[in-house]
């Protein structure tokens, strides 16, 4: 039995974007809203793991890159503060996170509890030069989230719930980080200021999808959902658009993806580790789900880039049929598959460089020698 778009209850606030969330969508369908509720529940802190795990490890990269650590910094994987639901080669870090956020920027990232509409948690990372110098996290139970808006009145936790609406829900959120921001850290009062709204389930996608292609590609979805899908809202938001990146969603789906690609990997493929804490609880407390996602790597295989960058939603303009409205095409031929490699599963979790870029054809035959490294940041070993 296949579960369906219209058995998800009407009450949960993010329901019109789960089609666009192809892990979670999968884990849906295959065993319906209970099971999916009760896996998002117990997997939220995985979240805020998943996001304190991202900003040591591009803040600790950044660290060793500079004191010249790293015998082959071009081999060695980290994370993107910019977007940290996306992975970045530590020796383009501070290149790519100047262009995109400019010489002094905080970002903060909100992440909505799918339920409710209110904020679950935060992530803050202040970047100088394009190198991620300072961060904060607040957990859901934070007293911080119970600040209230000068103006409104309203507790930080439900202003995106009371407006329904993420850029001016995020625009007035703002107002109270800068505040914030300039409190703990007057020395940054003229910096710019960003922030970023993502589902908690937008994150779990991402957590699940072993591809940095793929995650990418997401990432354009969640702008898409509003500007071409005309669901009701953004999947995933800045606030204000960073100049660069808002160019790079106009190009569409396949530039959007080809140029991030370039501006973090070169073009390469990276297959993202999975962090260890989510990894343990996902593994103890949800071991049918996670035999999914086993399943999607050892068994249907990983998209090449070039098979990434060329999927397309042919059903995108059937309003009527959410259930298949965005179920994914690719082009032509095999996906990758890890035992071609020479690789084993384990070692898939830990985190892959492969080299295999844009340019690469599906129809390439492959073997060990494309395998750079293995881990990430310090852990990385090389090959």
């Amino acid at each position: 039995m296949q579960y369906t778009y219209n058995e998800i209850p009407e009450s949960v606030k993010a329901k019109p974007y789960f089609p666009l969330l192809a892990n979670v969508w999968e884990v849906y369908q295959t065993y319906g809203w209970e099971r999916t509720l009760k896996f998002i529940d117990e997997s939220k802190m995985g979240v805020y793991d998943f996001f304190e795990t991202r900003l040591n490890e591009s803040i600790n990269t950044s660290k060793l890159l500079i004191e010249g650590e790293f015998l082959y910094p071009e081999k060695v994987l980290s994370y993107i503060l910019v977007i940290p639901s996306l992975t970045i080669r530590a020796d383009l870090i501070q290149g790519t996170q100047k262009l995109l956020a400019g010489d002094s920027a905080d970002m903060t990232f909100i992440s909505l509890d799918d339920v409710t509409g209110e904020i679950f948690c935060l992530l803050n990372g202040h970047l100088e030069d394009g190198i991620p110098v300072d961060w904060w996290l607040v957990r859901p139970e934070d007293e911080l989230l119970d600040r209230r808006h000068l103006k409104l009145g309203y507790k930080l936790r439900e202003i995106p719930r009371r407006f329904n609406n993420v850029i001016k829900a995020s625009e007035k959120l703002v107002d109270v980080f800068r505040d914030i921001r300039n409190e703990r850290t007057p020395q940054w009062s003229t910096a710019a200021y960003y922030s970023a709204s993502v589902w908690v389930s937008f994150a779990l996608n991402v957590i699940f999808e072993p591809s940095n292609f793929e995650s990418i590609a997401s990432t354009f979805d969640g702008w898409a959902a509003k500007e071409q899908f005309k669901l009701p809202d953004y999947l995933f938001a800045f606030y204000p658009w960073p100049s660069m990146l808002n160019l790079f969603f106009l190009q569409g789906r396949t530039t959007f993806s080809n140029k991030i690609s370039w501006l973090t990997t070169e073009g390469h493929l990276f297959l993202q580790p999975f962090e260890e804490s989510t990894l343990q609880v996902v593994k103890t407390l949800h071991a049918d789900i996670f035999a999914l996602y086993q399943k999607g790597i050892c068994e249907e295989g990983i998209p090449f880039p070039i098979q990434t960058l060329n999927s397309h939603f042919p059903n995108a303009k059937d309003k009527n049929n959410p259930d298949y409205r965005f179920q994914i095409k690719y082009p032509e031929g095999d996906f990758i598959q890890i035992d071609d490699l020479g690789l084993n599963f384990e070692e898939v979790l830990e985190g892959v460089y492969l080299d295999i870029t844009t340019e690469t054809p599906s129809s390439e035959k492959l073997d060990s020698s494309k395998v750079l490294s293995v881990g990430i940041g310090s852990g990385t070993k090389f090959r």
